[in-house]
Formats: C-alpha cells, structure tokens, sequence
C-alpha cells in the first residue's frame, strides 16, 4: 500500500511538471532583428521577430506592442497575426527616428500577447500568454558609428522544445524506474 501512495505521489508531481512544462513552453518570442540596431537622425529601417508556437496544440492569435521608445516612431506591418500550431510567424515592422530625436540607446520592451484562436464571439474566459523581450536601438551622430544591416532570410529554429520535455519524460522515468528497483532489492 505505502509503494502505491509512493508511485501515485511521484506520478502527480511528474504530470504536474509536464503540464506546466507545456503552459510554459509552447509559445515564446525572439529577439527583435537586426540585433545590434544603430541608425542615423532620420533613418527609417526595416526589423522583425518571431513567435514560435512550437509545442503548441492550438493555432494562436497575437498582438505586439513596444513601449519605452520615444520619441522614436515603431510600426507594425500588421495589427494581429496568427501562428499555425506546432510552427512560428515573422512580425516586421518600421523605425522611424525624427530628425531632432536624442543621440543615445534606446532601450524598450517588445510585449506580445498570445490567446488560442477561435472564430468569432468568445464567451467564458480566454487564456493569454504574454511575453517581452528588450528591444535596442541606438541612435548615432556619425555614419560610420553605424552598422548597415539588411533584414536576413527567415530562419528556421535550431531547435523544438518537445525534444526537451521527451529527455525530461525519459529522465524522470528513469529516476523512479532506479528508485523502485532499489526499494524491490531492499525488501
């Protein structure tokens, strides 16, 4: 009997850890491209990111927001975009930066916030996911203080999530497999 409160112990905590593995992991955001972002008094630049909805079972639908960068001028391409299950979507948009803007780095949070998509009307409560991630800009005086970069090809990620929650299953799998072949010995 106390083998069995052990096991069913162990196994609520690893379903536990699964789940909310999941919740946790199956959206995410990347770094807003290019990286290392140096523009000129009046420059307007193309950028993007990235949401992945690589573990996720649902099609998402999102929205994005940067705050913390005035008096530069960010636009998106589009208001919303919707991110096929178990895949990802780039999101570009424009900076402008005005002609009298301060020379300094602008530091600002790029904040994306994810439901499940339906068609039409919701009613009952819709779960979001939001995530941030800091987006630089530096606003230089000189020309050759900046560094001309081009918005690369669409990457693809290195690597999906779901192979990390199956090394997580076959470890913890492992662990109560060692435990209670231990405790059959010691019987």
């Amino acid at each position: 009997m106390k083998t069995f409160k052990i096991s069913k112990f162990v196994f609520l905590v690893f379903l536990t850890l699964l789940m909310s593995f999941q919740i946790v992991r199956s959206l995410g955001i990347s770094s807003p491209r290019p990286v290392d972002l140096k523009l000129l008094r009046g420059d307007v630049t193309k950028f993007y990111f990235e949401i992945y909805a690589l573990s996720s079972t649902d099609k998402q639908s999102c929205t994005y927001s940067i705050n913390g960068m005035d008096p530069l001028v960010i636009t998106f391409d589009d208001k919303e975009t919707k991110v096929d299950a178990e895949s990802y979507s780039s999101v570009y948009g424009t900076i402008s930066v005005p002609t009298d803007a301060p020379i300094k780095i602008y530091e600002g949070m790029l904040t994306v916030k994810c439901r499940p998509h339906t068609e039409g009307e919701v009613s009952g409560s819709v779960v979001y996911q939001t995530f941030g991630t800091k987006f630089v800009v530096d606003v230089v005086e000189k020309t050759e203080e900046r560094a001309v970069s081009a918005i690369p090809e669409k990457e693809k990620p290195k690597s999906s999530p779901i192979i990390l929650v199956l090394i997580i299953i076959v470890l913890i799998l492992a662990i109560v497999g060692f435990y209670f072949s231990r405790k059959k010995k010691t019987e």
